[in-house]
């Protein structure tokens, strides 16, 4: 297969699988609907079904202060780790991943053709 039928089929299944998330979270959001709300897990022959929720906090630093929930601590440099491996360190623990990127060129009608 040449690069090019592997480039679109790749695209073709990002596309495909970009749908089927969008269906997944679709369904997930009519069977949230559909569970009772004062249980946490509803057994069905087969399956197991457990409510979940996640917190997403967006608070502001200033918000935090005011609140107290603020706390310092140390954390690795991740730009300086980052510019000792491109110079050639070793630092442990850390790796590089390859993978592909592909984008789909938009094309964009001529405009001069559509005025014609």
């Amino acid at each position: 297969m040449s690069l090019e039928k592997k480039i679109a089929k790749y695209v073709e299944l990002r596309e495909q699988i970009e749908e089927l998330e969008n269906q997944k979270k679709a369904l997930a959001a009519e069977v949230l609907d559909l569970l009772p709300q004062e249980t946490a897990t509803v057994s069905i022959p087969g399956y197991r079904i457990k409510r979940a929720s996640l917190l997403s906090i967006k608070t502001s630093l200033e918000s935090a202060k005011q609140l107290g929930a603020v706390t310092m601590k140390e954390i690795v440099d991740k730009e300086k780790i980052k510019k000792l491996y491109r110079e050639g360190h070793n630092p442990p623990d850390v790796s590089e991943v390859h993978f592909i990127q592909v984008y789909t060129d938009i094309q964009i009608p001529n405009v001069n053709s559509s005025l014609a």
